[in-house]
């Protein structure tokens, strides 16, 4: 349903957020001053008329985006990056409290492709033409900040498939040109309660079906899934990707949809034990590759340095889950596994894995490293031991670990009995 902004005629973009209105009034007046014509576009338009937070700035113009950008960052003392093969600009602009601003400039264009899953080539357009390359209709649509026409761009029916909840490609030849975009419409699909239209899943299957996902470069892919993975709710999107076969089409090891029906699982983890926000993504991504092997995942040549360490980690975890079930094990040896390399991310990833192969010993001795073990620490301090007489240096480390040991696995339970135990370290009196 369409905000209450919504009418016939929009009208000139009005921001709730003060800051984002700055913004597109100062585009407006570079732009006149100019003798361009510049408009918003995609996404920010699509989030406005949803009545959903805009976050950062999509303007295409008219002219030479690049030329525009730098008197907008001149003006409001912003930083500037061109990319001069799209004709395209960014301008960040943290100097805004709270929250840096980005603005997006691109030279309305128009597209062709060389091949399946190329980057497009471009040449100066029209505002139509910019809006005709684009990947769904919802996104297709573009209000005006400068000039005397003030009317909704709409022409591929966006508002109307917004009203719907409907996510339409523009052609049938979009998920062959782009085969990215078929995880931008799962993303958009989960993120607003929307459907795939009946005809884009058929030109969905059909690019599956020739090959099209092969075509797309491993950094592509690995931006798509980032991007997948980090959504407010990534279970859905992941799910719904492996249903329509997406997963699979990248490589026919990626999890299948009983590896997501197990993570259900995480509603059973307790308060405090989920991950943090910045591990969430990381967690997901131990997931989403758990079922593959490291040189499988290398085989996508990705590129990225941080899923290379991540799937290191996951390798290390399915190495050590048989360790984690093994009957007999002491909370200290859970620790001693857990602890390395970073106690949050890794037990995360753990939990997240052990849930989804039904570990049901491991999950629950993680579940207790989160909740009690990572946490647990001696009753005596350092400056304690000292007093005890153990000898300032080494020993002081090693007794406090060792203390920590006994207590983990219920070896002392009081500052009397660490007292006792710790005179192993304290010499001999002469």
């Amino acid at each position: 349903m369409l905000a209450a902004s919504d009418a016939s005629t929009v009208g000139i973009f009005l921001d709730t957020d003060p800051r984002r209105q700055a913004v597109c009034d100062a585009v407006r007046r570079l732009a006149v001053d100019a003798g361009m014509a510049a408009y918003l576009v995609g996404g920010p338009v699509r989030d406005h008329l949803l009545g959903v937070p805009v976050k950062d700035l999509d303007v295409a113009v008219v002219g030479s985006a690049p030329s525009l950008a730098q008197k907008l960052a001149e003006v409001l003392g912003g930083q500037l990056k061109v990319h001069p093969k799209f004709r395209t600009a960014t301008v960040s602009l943290s100097q805004f409290p709270r929250r840096s601003i980005s603005v997006d400039l691109v030279t309305a264009r128009r597209e062709t492709y060389s091949r399946p899953g190329a980057l497009p080539d471009v040449e100066p357009g029209t505002i139509a033409d910019d809006l005709g390359r684009r990947d769904f209709t919802i996104n297709a649509m573009a209000i005006p900040l400068s000039g005397a026409d003030s009317d909704l761009v709409d022409p591929h029916s966006g508002r109307a498939d917004l009203e719907a909840g409907v996510i339409r490609t523009l052609h049938r030849d979009s998920f062959v040109d782009d085969p990215t975009r078929m995880f931008r419409a799962v993303r958009y699909e989960q993120r607003f309660g929307f459907r795939i239209d009946d005809a884009t899943l058929a030109d969905m299957q059909s690019a599956l079906a020739g090959g099209a996902m092969a075509t797309v470069s491993g950094p592509r892919i690995d931006n798509e899934l980032g991007r997948l993975i980090s959504e407010r709710h990534p279970l859905p999107g992941l799910r719904r990707a492996t249903e329509l076969g997406l997963l699979a089409a990248i490589h026919p090891a990626m999890p299948t949809m009983a590896h997501w029906d197990a993570l259900d699982g995480w509603s059973s983890v307790p308060p405090g034990a989920q991950p943090a926000d910045r591990e969430w993504p990381a967690t997901w991504d131990a997931a989403l590759f758990w079922t593959m092997t490291h040189d499988q995942v290398a085989s996508l040549a990705m590129k990225n340095p941080y899923r290379t360490r991540r799937c290191r980690y996951v390798d290390m975890l399915k190495e050590g889950m048989p360790m984690l079930s093994a009957d007999g094990l002491l909370p200290s040896e859970v620790c001693a596994f857990l602890d390395y390399p970073r106690p949050e991310a890794s037990a995360v990833y753990a939990l997240t894995v052990a849930l989804a192969f039904a570990e049901p010993v491991a999950a629950e001795r993680i579940r207790r490293y989160l909740t009690e073990w990572q946490d647990l620490q001696p009753h005596l301090r350092g400056s304690d031991l000292l007093e005890l007489g153990v000898p300032e240096g080494p020993a002081v480390g090693e007794a406090l670990k060792a203390l920590r040991k006994a207590r983990l696995d219920g070896v002392t339970r009081t500052r009397q009995d660490e007292g006792t135990f710790v005179l192993q370290w304290v010499p001999p009196s002469e």
